[in-house]
């Protein structure tokens, strides 16, 4: 069930560019002022593709489940950081909707190749 390689696993391929523009934000927004909350967003953010890979490599079951269950929280973390710095006006809301609207697609992917895995193993 696994594909050819883990560069092929698009949930993987969206978790690494959406890690590279959230580590970008945080160098380049209004965030950058902030840096005690850009270090926390750029570990989330790094973690994403960084437990995908892991859990790929694992190749055992619940251990791969469980790692990509790790990145898809660090990618719903990155998303509420997002949100609170917005609120707590930190970065305007127009310089991380972008970010957000990745976030909420890579959670998409990541739950949908949980969800196949999930069938695959019943």
């Amino acid at each position: 069930m696994e594909p050819i390689s883990l560069d092929n696993l698009i949930a993987y391929q969206k978790a690494v560019l959406f890690a590279e523009k959230t580590i970008k934000l945080t160098r380049y927004s209004g965030l950058r002022d902030h840096g005690w909350i850009c270090d926390q967003i750029r570990r989330a953010a790094l973690s994403v593709p960084s437990n995908l890979a892991e859990g790929y490599e694992r190749r055992c079951g619940k251990d791969t489940s469980r790692f990509y269950r790790i990145s898809l929280g660090s990618c719903a973390e990155v998303r509420a950081q997002l949100k609170v710095a917005i609120v707590s006006e930190l970065v305007h809301a127009h310089e991380v909707e972008s970010t957000i609207n990745d976030a909420t697609e890579v959670i998409r992917l990541i739950s949908g190749v949980l969800r196949a895995r999930e069938k695959a193993t019943n």
